[in-house]
């Protein structure tokens, strides 16, 4: 599980009024600017929204999304199946009631979304809705990450934080979306070193082999001279076809001849072909470069102990940057099961994507390469801090606590966005107060030099209510369309198809169009 940590505190001293709330970091100096500009001490403005003015101090952070969850130390907030992503999360039984509530204090809360990067489920689920067959392993979070909510990108080596608000259904309810975005990715970007670990057993014949190739030829495609290449193959035994390979540049012919040459043979063996992976990648590892291991399967091995603690050890950052492990899943839907992806890229802190067409490895790998490979903030934590009252009823990411040690700190790539859905609960609405105060508190590192950041969004509750919101209503169609295909619940479906609509009125956004056509065509969706 990777985690990023977000607390919003309320606290005295509200910025960010009225418009979209927007803040972004500078160097550990507080400072208010107006939007688009340079503020005084430092500070910077909103970018791209109509001006917000917000205070920063330092610098921001980010990571992934999702619907169900759990939390720790808390109350459990996992979406009931039947209700959709508008709906009250919660039956009035198991209403949160204010006697016994500390009043003096804020609630602080460490919110975990998992990661940013894993993006498997909802190509997963694309698939099987395109071959007439309800979807399965939906996890909401993953819908946030792969398809584009637009925040403005902040200044190079910064990270921007934006909160939307508004009244729920249920009076005393509030739909709260926050992100955190990171600056786009730089060029040139810094050299990689890709060893490919490649899954040639006798179950990846057919689509799963054309899409292997393809997501390997996308890679090729994205790098550059200077770059580092390793490949080994897995079937019952391994083989190690290249070995520090330095690439001429876009499309090296020896790379190429690699993927052109792979076929499917023989039985299993993932953690022979994980060792000779890792055994190549240390070997070639480079201070300074990325460093990452491409695993490419049909999820038909099996994950062990072992292997789980190889990949965990590998990933570790310790006094440099680990290799971080990229899983692929080349499926096909039917016999396909993610729970290996789903674990290694877990233990690995890489990005987990799905393929369902040859042509999605080029959407992954060449569109957004950088989003699936690079770093742009380590140790990504967020604080919510809101009044005593409120509590969450329903939430988009995995985890939520109030212990910020059962939270783990997670990475965020450049070009990206961390989106968290949430909806909060006052346990008497009489008692809410537009007047208090919330803060977002986001703290990271930077990728290389470690250096410690920090960015703050201090806002009231009301100003955020007033603000305008730009990204909620398609935030609240992909939280609605996923919640939907996990209850399978017709209703559901089309309520969720009516969100989708509302959200792309003039329908030119093309993912809103995609989805609205996934819905059509689930087994259980009536028009």
């Amino acid at each position: 599980m990777r985690t990023l940590r977000i607390t919003l505190a309320i606290a005295a001293g509200a910025i960010c009024p009225a418009v979209f709330m927007a803040c972004m970091a500078t160097d550990n100096i507080q400072g208010t600017g107006a939007a688009g500009t340079t503020g005084v001490g430092g500070g910077n403005g909103s970018t791209g929204f109509t001006g917000t003015t917000t205070t920063a101090v330092s610098t921001t952070v980010g990571a992934g999304g999702g619907f169900t969850g759990t939390t720790t130390n808390t109350t459990t907030t996992e979406t009931p199946v039947g209700v959709d992503a508008g709906a009250d999360a919660m039956d009035d039984a198991s209403m949160v009631n204010c006697e016994g509530l500390d009043q003096s204090k804020p609630v602080v809360l460490y919110l975990s979304p998992d990661d940013s990067n894993s993006m498997g489920s909802p190509v997963h689920a694309r698939e099987r809705l395109n071959v007439g067959k309800a979807p399965q392993s939906i996890r909401t979070y993953e819908f946030l990450n792969y398809y584009h909510i637009q925040y403005p990108a902040p200044l190079p080596g910064k990270l921007a934080l934006f909160a939307e608000s508004e009244p729920a259904q249920t009076m005393g309810e509030y739909n709260l979306q926050l992100a955190v975005r990171s600056f786009d990715a730089t060029k040139p970007r810094r050299p990689i070193t890709v060893t490919f670990v490649l899954d040639t057993s006798g179950s990846m014949a057919g689509p799963g082999m054309e899409r292997e190739v393809a997501a390997v030829k996308a890679i090729a495609k994205s790098l550059a001279s200077g770059d580092i290449v390793n490949v080994v193959t897995w079937n019952t035994d391994n083989q190690v076809l290249l070995s520090g390979h330095p690439v001429t540049g876009p499309n090296d012919v020896k790379l190429l001849q690699v993927a052109n040459g792979l076929t499917a043979s023989g039985g299993t063996d993932l953690h022979g072909g994980l060792v000779a992976g890792y055994q190549l990648a240390q070997a070639h590892y480079g201070e300074g470069r990325l460093n990452r291991l491409v695993l490419i399967s049909d999820g038909g091995a099996n994950v062990g102990v072992v292997d789980e603690d190889l990949i965990a050890l590998h990933s570790e950052d310790a006094d440099k940057e680990g290799i971080y492990l990229v899983g692929v899943g080349t499926g096909p839907e039917a016999p396909y099961n993610d729970m290996l992806m789903d674990v290694v890229t877990d233990k690995g802190r890489g990005a987990y994507v799905y393929l369902d067409t040859p042509a999605e490895a080029d959407k992954m790998f060449v569109d957004r390469f950088d989003e699936t490979m690079e770093v742009a903030a380590r140790g990504v934590q967020i604080e919510l801090t809101m009044p005593w009252y409120f509590s969450i009823s329903k939430f988009s990411g995995e985890e939520f606590s109030t212990d910020p040690t059962e939270i783990e700190p997670q990475h965020l790539a450049p070009s990206d966005a961390v989106v968290l859905n949430q909806v909060l609960k006052a346990c008497d609405p009489a008692v809410v107060n537009n007047a208090d105060p919330i803060k977002l508190r986001v703290t990271w590192q930077t990728p290389i030099t470690y250096e410690n950041k920090e960015t703050l969004m201090e806002t009231t509750l009301g100003d955020l209510l007033a603000a305008a919101k730009p990204t909620l209503p398609k935030g609240h169609a992909i939280v609605a369309y996923a919640e939907a295909l996990k209850s399978q619940n017709p209703q559901e479906l089309k309520d969720a198809l009516a969100k989708i609509q509302a959200a792309n009125m003039a329908g030119t956004d093309p993912e809103l169009n995609e989805i609205a056509t996934l819905i059509a065509k689930h087994p259980a969706y009536t028009p």
